[in-house]
């Protein structure tokens, strides 16, 4: 049964996965307290675990390509043990959803405007994600192009403006930490935020784009995606040196460090408003999926009617979740890596392994 009913294009579904990835500037801290100078190289390790975690993601939109990933569930184990492992699915969209409302609150109450209760802000924000959501698919993603594009944009612009702070002996020296820290960064970086374009697996029917070409638009915007996201890292541990372990936001930092001209300055305004739109994008669309996932379980013919009550449940998740910014960061590092691991690369291998040795497809259903 589809609950939503709107369509998009090939490149609007290629620049949403490129943009999903590009809002998770916020999250680079987790990795850096870990590797320091050297996050750039766990960055790109953790890019090519990612490519697994995509291929796995590939072949089941392939495999199923008029199913979403409640219908794939069903389909693969059964109505009983398929809703058991949907059940899942809910408690790991509806924390990330959560989660990503709790850092963007915090990015605007500690950088923006520290006197506005973060309350104000998390409802405000969720107002206006409601209203993206009620919308639908279409909606949801319709600006990915453009807020890609503009972030992009701003990403190169900034290298320039940032060479008079670059000091490449910040990138020194290399490989000069114990092994294990590499492997836990790479593990935090291929996990959050690689591994959570899981949640594109929801809006497989809603694609246009014949599935032959499904793993091209997909690799394409991932590939985006992650470019982006290293480019950030190098760029800022360029200028910030080993002192970017001290900040929770440090692309905000090294934006902050730039000054067109000795009265033209503020180029961390510039970072903060592309940020919160990216932010924008990512919550919206994984409310979206929350939204969708309890819709399709619970078999409601449309998902507008559940879309407000999801959303009151986000914010108050999303208050509880931790008590400060130090223990958010603690938990990323340490413990999110590998809860993630189980939604994100054990349930999707074990159903596709399922449905390969079962030799289930959606064509076999008459879809």
């Amino acid at each position: 049964m589809k609950i939503d009913n709107g369509k998009i294009s090939a490149s609007q579904f290629m620049f949403a996965v490129a943009c999903f990835i590009q809002a998770s500037t916020l999250l680079t801290a987790f990795f850096i307290s870990v590797t320091k100078q050297d996050s750039w190289i766990v960055s790109i390790f953790g890019f090519l675990i990612g490519m697994i975690f995509l291929w796995i993601y590939t072949a089941l939109m392939k495999n199923f390509p008029n199913k979403n990933l409640v219908e794939i569930n069903d389909l693969v184990f059964g109505p009983v043990i398929g809703k058991i492992f949907s059940f899942i699915y809910i408690y790991f969209f509806l924390t990330l959803s959560a989660l990503n409302l709790k850092d963007m609150g915090d990015f605007v109450g500690i950088a923006i405007m520290p006197d506005t209760p973060t309350i104000v802000i998390l409802v405000s924000f969720m107002c206006i994600c409601a209203w993206a959501v009620r919308g639908g698919i279409e909606i949801v993603t319709r600006y990915s192009l453009f807020f890609t594009f503009t972030t992009s944009f701003i990403i190169i612009v900034t290298f320039f403006l940032a060479f008079n702070d670059i000091d490449f002996n910040n990138f020194l020296p290399i490989f000069n930490q114990p092994f294990m820290k590499y492997l836990q960064g790479t593990h935090i970086i291929s996990t959050i935020p690689f591994g959570e374009i899981v949640v594109f697996l929801m809006v497989t029917p809603n694609i246009e784009i014949p599935k032959n070409k499904i793993g091209k638009y997909f690799t394409l915007g991932f590939a985006i995606g992650g470019i982006s996201l290293i480019l950030i890292i190098l760029r800022d541990i360029a200028v910030l040196g080993n002192v970017i372990t001290l900040f929770t936001f440090p692309s905000f930092e090294t934006l902050r460090m730039i000054r067109l001209s000795s009265t033209l300055g503020r180029m961390e305004v510039l970072f903060a408003v592309i940020l919160i739109t990216l932010m924008f994008f990512k919550i919206s669309f994984l409310y979206y999926v929350s939204v969708l996932v309890i819709s399709q379980i619970f078999k409601l013919n449309s998902h507008k009617n559940i879309v407000i009550g999801v959303g009151i449940i986000i914010i108050i998740y999303s208050t509880n979740l931790y008590y400060s910014m130090i223990q958010h960061m603690e938990h990323g590092s340490n413990i999110t890596p590998f809860q993630w691991l189980i939604y994100e690369f054990l349930l999707p291998l074990i159903t596709l392994t399922v449905a390969k040795i079962r030799k289930i497809s959606s064509s076999e259903e008459g879809n």
